[in-house]
Formats: C-alpha cells, sequence, structure tokens
C-alpha cells in the first residue's frame, strides 16, 4: 500500500450563509494521479482554496504528509510541500523566465537579511544552488533557452509550462493543477497530456488536477472526484463516474 500524502476529512466552507464546500473527502496517496471535476460553480477551486490555506475551513481536518495543516497560512503549506497552479496564470510578468523560477526556489534557502545584504559565502552558496536548479528545471521543461526572456513574452502554452516549472521548484510532495488544459488548443492539450505524465515520473509527485476537458481526464487520471453544488455526487474510477446517473444528471441537467 503507498503512503498516504494527502489525506483529506469532512472539509467544508459556508460564505455569508450558503455553504460553498460541505462535507469534502479525498486521500491522495504517493504516485496518484487524481481529477477534481464538476460543472461551473461545483466548488472545485473553493476545494483547491482550501487545501492551499486561501481559505480556513469551517469544518473539517486535512493532513499533508502527517501533518495537520489546518489554519497554516498558504506559505506554510507550500513549505510543507503542496504546491499549485491557478486557472488563470499569475507568473511574475516583470521577471525573466529564468528568475520566475529562482523565486520559487528560494523557500527551502535559510538566507536572513544580513547575510543577502553582505553577501557571505553561505548565501553565494545559495545563490548558485539556487541558480542551478532553476536552470536544470527549465532544461526539463524545454525552457531553458528562453531562460532570460520576460515571462509574458512565452506563447500561452509555455507559460503555463513555465508556472508548472515553478510550481515544482518548490519541491511539492503533492502539485494541484488547476485548469491547466484551460485556453488551449487541441495540439497543446496533447503535449499537456504527456507532461502531466512527465512530472508524476520524473518529480515523484502526487498530482490533483482540475480540469473541464473530460477527454484529458478521462485518459490519464485514476481516480476521479466528482462535485456538485459543493457537495460530493461521486468518487471513483474514470469509467465508473462517467455512467454514473448522478454525474450525468449535473453536466446534462436532467435525469436519467
Amino acid at each position: 500500500m503507498k503512503d498516504v500524502l494527502l489525506d483529506v476529512k469532512h472539509l467544508g466552507i459556508s460564505f455569508g450563509g450558503l455553504k460553498a464546500v460541505t462535507d469534502f473527502c479525498l486521500t491522495l496517496r504517493d504516485g496518484d494521479l487524481q481529477g477534481l471535476i464538476g460543472p461551473n460553480g461545483a466548488g472545485k477551486t473553493t476545494c483547491f482554496n482550501l487545501l492551499t490555506g486561501v481559505y480556513c475551513a469551517d469544518t473539517g481536518e486535512m493532513t499533508l504528509a502527517n501533518q495537520r495543516i489546518n489554519r497554516l497560512k498558504p506559505y506554510q503549506i507550500t513549505a510543507a510541500g503542496m504546491a499549485r497552479t491557478f486557472q488563470n496564470i499569475r507568473l511574475f510578468h516583470e521577471l525573466t523566465v529564468l528568475e520566475n523560477v529562482k523565486v520559487a526556489c528560494h523557500l527551502h534557502t535559510r538566507q536572513n537579511l544580513a547575510s543577502a545584504i553582505f553577501r557571505t559565502r553561505k548565501a553565494q552558496y545559495d545563490e548558485r544552488s539556487i541558480d542551478t536548479r532553476s536552470r536544470s528545471i527549465l532544461d526539463r521543461f524545454g525552457l531553458l533557452d528562453r531562460a532570460d526572456a520576460p515571462a509574458t513574452s512565452l506563447p500561452y502554452g509555455d507559460q503555463r509550462r513555465l508556472e508548472i516549472a515553478r510550481a515544482l521548484a518548490t519541491n511539492p510532495k503533492v502539485l494541484l493543477l488547476d485548469e491547466p488544459a484551460a485556453g488551449m488548443n487541441p495540439q497543446e492539450k496533447i503535449e499537456l497530456t504527456k507532461l502531466i505524465a512527465f512530472i508524476r515520473e520524473q518529480f515523484n509527485v502526487a498530482i490533483l488536477l482540475i480540469e473541464h476537458d473530460m477527454k484529458l481526464v478521462m485518459s490519464i487520471c485514476e481516480c476521479i472526484t466528482v462535485l456538485d453544488h459543493g457537495e460530493t455526487i461521486a468518487q471513483g474510477a474514470a469509467q465508473d463516474v462517467q455512467s454514473n446517473p448522478k454525474v450525468i444528471e449535473a453536466y446534462l441537467g436532467e435525469s436519467v
């Protein structure tokens, strides 16, 4: 049995009396690639915001590698081993491709303000290590030749790859991908499917994926959780979820 990395039990949150997510449960094990799907407004991104500390849950418990992460701040959860991307790409537009990745690598350095100002030997060693690691990650993503280019100069698909590369630079145990195929053309989606498989194998991370492209989800996810109006209506293998009457009703708006 693979080790449990992320264990979520009975998570819930309300906004002004409206229950946005109710009794959300999920177990993500070492090497898993799972999907989180549902119609627009189902609560998928809210779940990601709960998992990453953007929102504080009203109910439930979350553990990451056996560490309780309820009420931790987003940067603390990232340091504990969970990174994410966003539906709308959020690169540092004023920085280069390389600098975007370097920012993420700094999460695990132990420099203080004084060592950075006075350029101590330890600070210089850390900077060299960060530069080497950042360039290595960019090389694996096919972006090294654009390292010094502004992040915004990349084509859309490469900007998405850079955002994922930056998330992986934090050395996560769990990677959350929020609609990575959004805005991509069919060829870019094919490349993304290959990239996700590559990431799981080469970076040794478990992946939880929000995605509206059902062909992509069904082709790569071993387990899928389906939300509708903040409630889990199905959870299981792709073929079982695909034929579930509640899932069909949620997407088509009619009983079957």
